[in-house]
């Protein structure tokens, strides 16, 4: 018998207690060492018009937001896979590479290279 609403309800709120856990530690811990930071940028800011106040915010959003959208990402996709692991039981995980179209040359020239040196 497969799993009911409420159970998968509770699994993605663990996890979601998870990944909310983990992302205010990260959080914590970038903040804490913001305070060591080099804050010689604020230069530039000020020539800009931004005050150290405001800067020093801009920093802390900025950082904040960069965790937040990788967190909140790696959530949805584990959230996702355990919704399609559900309806679909049977089916088997694959995963796609994407791959930068600037770099095929020199994979090309690396995997010619890797096949050369196996059949020595």
């Amino acid at each position: 018998m497969g799993t009911t609403s409420q159970e998968i309800f509770e699994k993605i709120s663990n996890l979601a207690d998870k990944y909310s856990d983990s992302l205010k530690k990260v959080m914590e811990a970038r903040m804490t060492e913001m305070e060591s930071d080099d804050n010689s940028h604020y230069l530039l800011y000020k020539v800009l018009g931004i005050t150290d106040a405001e800067g020093k915010l801009i920093d802390e959003y900025q950082n904040k937001g960069r965790f937040l959208y990788k967190y909140a990402g790696s959530f949805l996709e584990e959230a996702t896979i355990l919704c399609f692991e559900e309806k679909f039981s049977n089916a088997v995980k694959k995963y796609v590479f994407l791959i930068n179209l600037d770099l095929v040359p020199q994979l090309l020239r690396l995997i010619v290279l890797l096949v050369m040196m196996h059949t020595k």
